[in-house]
């Protein structure tokens, strides 16, 4: 939207303004009371992942997602995806189109939320979660982990 930052509700009083230095209380500007603003962000790359792209670079992401805030806010935009498809794609009840004019790239990445779940594609991978987590408490054993399932290219 360009400006610098938005009114939000729900904030005031809450501990969220003793930790985050983004957001501030001002006067509201009509009523002059107490209001919460956030200041906006602009991220430098946005990394996004969808279920289907089409050949025109669209992709269609959960509608319950707020992906179409950080894509348009963002000054590059890296989609993968489930599936590539002919197309054109098409808003649905479930899933929100993005056009490709606010990509920059778009690859075709099955499994690409591997070892979370994916919405309509596959449910989360438990076993390999709980071996995330275990490795995550020691810093040498996570080490161990990201060069066995992320560093090392034949997973």
């Amino acid at each position: 939207m360009g400006a610098p930052f938005l009114p939000v509700r729900g904030i005031l009083g809450s501990a969220y303004l003793e930790v985050n230095p983004r957001l501030q209380v001002i006067p509201d500007p009509f009523s002059g009371e107490d209001l919460v603003v956030v200041q906006a962000l602009c991220p430098d790359v946005t990394l996004v992942h969808g279920g289907q792209g089409d050949e025109a670079g669209n992709i269609l992401l959960p509608r319950v997602s707020d992906w179409a805030l950080a894509i348009r806010a963002s000054r590059t935009v890296i989609a993968t995806v489930e599936e590539r498809v002919a197309g054109p794609l098409q808003d649905q009840p479930d899933w929100r189109l993005i056009p490709g004019i606010h990509l920059t790239a778009l690859v075709h990445q099955p499994q690409g939320a591997w070892p979370t779940a994916y919405p309509g594609y596959y449910g989360p991978d438990a076993e390999h979660l709980a071996l995330y987590l275990q490795s995550a408490k020691d810093r040498e054993a996570f080490s161990a982990y990201l060069e066995t399932w992320v560093r090392d290219s034949h997973v």
